[in-house]
């Protein structure tokens, strides 16, 4: 991988793979990616000086609104691997952008992934424009998969959830933004997928946008509906409608 030069400019995070990380034949689950993904955006945005809490002191905070990754082979159980990530540019005055790798101690890449990051007034609750530090992190010539460019795919007018759940938010899936930590939408998401799938695959493919924040005690509804026989579009809205966020996810073989 042809990754940036200078090495305050990535962060290199060793992963073990534990138990707790494990679901389908003791291989990682889409929630323990995401959260790997997460904790590696955190502490390398702490190490380049534009971390949560040096944003929150300056009334700002950090949201996802974006995340598309590949997956090429599933962690398993014992594993020990590198995931390596870096800032690779921004888009407009909104908009910073961040890139992923997971490989194992050999150098095998088992993912990638690429993110989109927003600032927001936490006082307003609005969209603000990101920090002039953020616009001078990435390198020249950085390089970026750009799996967030595409438009995310949606269910035409016969395509309807095969699945509905309601979900009241509570406290332990509440961040330090006091939102709701954005690992916690896809497992709603997962909890409407066919059991078939659930209990025996992970996504080679995951592209989730985030619209809103839910909060503590809100009621929330998960739903799934088949794109393909491979693809479902997931959909996270309270009960009024609102659309919270929304995610496909592929799987190779979803009958297994």
């Amino acid at each position: 991988m042809d990754s940036p030069a200078s090495p305050l400019h990535r962060l290199e995070y060793p992963i073990d793979v534990t138990t707790h990380d494990c679901q389908a034949a003791f291989t990682a689950c889409l929630p323990a990616l995401l959260r790997w993904l997460q904790e590696a955006a955190g502490r390398h945005a702490e190490q380049l000086g534009v971390g949560i809490q040096a944003l929150q002191q300056q009334g700002l905070t950090w949201m996802l609104g974006r995340l598309s990754l590949t997956l090429f082979r599933s962690p398993t159980w014992k594993e020990s691997l590198r995931l390596i990530t870096w800032p690779s540019g921004i888009k407009g005055r909104l908009v910073a952008e961040r890139q992923f790798v997971l490989e194992t101690t050999a150098g095998e890449t088992l993912l990638k992934a690429s993110s989109e990051w927003l600032c927001v007034n936490l006082e307003l609750g609005k969209l603000a424009p990101l920090p002039e530090g953020v616009k001078a992190l990435a390198l020249p010539n950085t390089e970026a998969f750009h799996l967030c460019n595409g438009k995310l795919a949606t269910p035409t007018a016969d395509q309807t959830p095969v699945a509905t759940a309601t979900f009241r938010v509570r406290r332990q899936e509440i961040d330090a933004n006091r939102h709701v930590n954005n690992v916690h939408y896809a497992e709603w998401m997962q909890e409407t997928l066919p059991e078939s799938v659930f209990f025996n695959q992970t996504p080679t493919a995951f592209d989730i946008e985030f619209k809103r924040a839910a909060k503590l005690g809100d009621d929330v509804v998960s739903t799934t509906t088949p794109l393909d026989k491979h693809t479902f579009y997931h959909a996270i809205q309270l009960p009024d409608g609102t659309l919270l966020a929304r995610a496909t996810s592929h799987y190779p073989n979803p009958k297994a």
